[in-house]
């Protein structure tokens, strides 16, 4: 039998905790309204960002070129710090980092209010331990491992790889809030190219922060995506060979008693699909520069060296004597040849000495040319020699036949890569410049002060026709034009990447080879212009250069030396072209060294380096004495 008082005294407690309930209930609803709705008021959304591993960037055989290190970063969050704290805050920071608080004011001022700005990367344990111990002296001061690029081979590849670097005020200015003032950009090379891909996707994490700053409450994570790996069609064993080669070219200049800017650049490009095995270019720079903060005055020094400047693809140049290859097909094609000549077999005695007609502009005009010796000549001779007066007569015969078109010459030019961008997936690619009559009167239109002269001349047409005048070429053009001259015709479109690797490790796409053109060229004409550049090679301008070389029958070649500035004064500049292995051609390796001198001294030998370490990987390099080289 239930205790009745006991039943009672039950009821009685339960009455009491439901009126306590309800006497709270009516305190939080009503009589604290205004007060808890100030607190929640305060009371906000905290976000975290988490930076992605930026992709990494490997060569062809899955070397990396650019990848990401963990760094352990102190971080400000502008929002958990008042305005006045920040100056306070910055003399604390200053002497805990031992640095200039000025450059901590920059970078806190660069960037937007309540945003998370890095202070400094790769800290000590002791300053980590510093600032988590003593958090209430470094108010929104937090602790990050974030990944940060590195470029294990410091300048080698540079240019192709480019470098990144924080978010600049024209970019926060151009994307507002869709860029974080730490996050990091592509600015050159395939970095910029294909920054999409390899930035990833940024991760975060959300909680709800009290009035105290304090977190009530966690609300959602985010988790940071890494960007795709980019995969090169470069091997940074042949652009090791390379860059080695380019900088024995300038040495070899200077022992000669030239006087070389110290530019020069290189590349090797394969000819069956376009793809660029290796490409450097001198002034260099180290990508790992721009990683962090790069002062102002390492910065300036940067750019008044141009070590920026890929000059394989941004460099124009005059291409010299390794331009006659355009009008000796021409010549075999349309059929045009030197006065009293019917064929590439038909020669005479070249005079050293050509007077060519006023062409209805004034006087005759007379050209010498570089060598009074050339003797017998006919078409394989004149490659083999680079006979100028040889195709100034090929030009001039185009010049008089009024059943030509005058620009037969350039358009054929034209077709074969040059006088425009060749669409590598690079940015900044210089289009180079092809003359002709309709070029000069754009210009005289264009800027009539500039160029009062509007005209076009049998002058101009004979300047060009040796790689001279107003024509100018980058490296990567003559790459391109020699490659489809000695495959048969295909113009192919230049590419440094191969694909790109998912996280997962699965190819998502493949950037296959892009032909951009087709030139008709008869199979007759490619297999004897292959002959005459292994002629150059083995009789011609680059024997002595080539002589004893294990491979002397597998490679040919063009020197070229072009003159730039008045007769008296000249500075030359060295070109070589060299293709291998000749009977099958896969490789075109195109060196220029600015201001160099000879192209059969200076960078024939360059070349030849390349060359036989592409034939055989485990050939070491061979001291091309200077004394060896000799010819243009």
């Amino acid at each position: 039998m239930i205790n009745p008082w006991r039943l009672a005294t039950l009821g009685i407690t339960f009455l009491a905790m439901f009126a306590v309930l309800a006497v709270r209930l009516w305190f939080l609803q009503v009589a604290a309204v205004e007060e808890n709705s100030a607190k929640a008021s305060t009371n906000r959304v905290h976000v975290i960002y988490q930076q992605p591993a930026r992709g990494e960037i490997r060569d062809i055989n899955g070397t990396v070129l650019a990848g990401s290190r963990p760094s352990q970063t102190l971080q400000l969050n502008r929002a958990e710090v008042e305005l006045e704290q920040e100056e306070e805050l910055v003399q604390r920071l200053a002497v805990l980092l031992r640095v200039d608080q000025s450059d901590l004011r920059n970078a806190i001022s660069s960037a937007r209010p309540g945003t998370v700005v890095t202070l400094a990367r790769d800290i000590s344990d002791a300053v980590a331990f510093d600032v988590q111990e003593y958090q209430e002296d470094y108010p929104g001061v937090e602790m990050a491992l974030t990944p940060v690029r590195t470029y294990p081979f410091e300048t080698l590849a540079a240019h192709i790889l480019g470098y990144t670097g924080k978010a600049t005020s024209a970019d926060l200015e151009r994307y507002g809030d869709r860029v974080k003032t730490d996050e990091v950009f592509g600015r050159a090379g395939v970095e910029r190219q294909y920054d999409n891909v390899l930035r990833g996707i940024e991760g975060a994490e959300v909680f709800t922060v009290n009035a105290d700053r304090s977190v009530w409450q966690f609300a959602d994570e985010i988790t940071a995506e890494p960007g795709w790996n980019v995969v090169l069609t470069t091997d940074i064993d042949v652009s090791r060979t390379l860059k080695d080669a380019l900088i024995r070219s300038v040495e070899r200049s200077r022992e000669l008693g030239e006087e070389p800017t110290g530019k020069v650049a290189g590349l090797v490009m394969d000819v069956t699909d376009g793809s660029i095995v290796a490409m450097e270019s001198i002034p260099d720079y180290n990508p790992n520069a721009f990683v962090g903060t790069l002062s102002p005055e390492r910065f300036e020094v940067i750019q008044e060296n141009n070590a920026l400047l890929n000059l394989n693809i941004r460099g124009t140049f005059p291409p010299a004597s390794t331009f006659k290859v355009v009008p000796y097909v021409v010549a075999v094609e349309e059929d045009v040849w030197p006065e009293d000549l019917n064929g590439s077999e038909d020669g005479k005695v070249l005079e050293p000495r050509l007077e060519f007609p006023s062409f209805g502009e004034g006087s005759p005009q007379v050209f010498a040319d570089w060598s009074p010796n050339h003797g017998w000549t006919n078409l394989h001779g004149a490659l083999e020699k680079s006979a100028d007066v040889y195709f100034w007569e090929v030009a001039l015969g185009v010049w008089e036949d009024n059943s030509l078109d005058e620009s037969i010459i350039q358009n054929w030019a034209r077709r074969l890569g040059y006088g425009a961008p060749t669409g590598i997936d690079l940015p900044g690619e210089a289009a180079g410049i092809m003359p002709d009559r309709e070029w000069r009167e754009r210009l005289n239109v264009q800027n009539p002060v500039a160029f009062p002269n509007g005209e076009w001349y049998g002058g101009d047409l004979m300047n060009t026709v040796i790689g001279q005048g107003d024509l100018a070429a980058t490296p990567l053009q003559l790459a391109v034009s020699y490659a489809a001259l000695v495959n048969g015709g295909t113009v192919w479109r230049p590419r440094v990447v191969d694909h790109f690797v998912d996280t997962d490790g699965n190819v998502v796409d493949r950037r296959e080879p892009a032909v951009v053109r087709s030139v008709d060229l008869d199979v007759a004409t490619v297999a004897m212009l292959g002959q005459d550049l292994a002629g150059v090679v083995q009789r011609g301008t680059a024997a002595s250069v080539y002589a004893g070389s294990p491979y002397l029958d597998q490679i040919g070649g063009k020197t070229g030396t072009a003159q730039i500035g008045p007769s008296e004064d000249d500075v030359d500049t060295a070109w070589f072209v060299g293709v291998a292995p000749i009977s099958d051609p896969k490789y075109v390796v195109v060196i220029v060294v600015d201001a160099g001198g000879g192209g059969s001294a200076v960078a024939a030998p360059a070349v030849r380096e390349v060359l036989e370490f592409l034939l055989d990987p485990t050939t070491a390099p061979r001291p091309i004495r200077v004394a060896e080289a000799a010819g243009r």
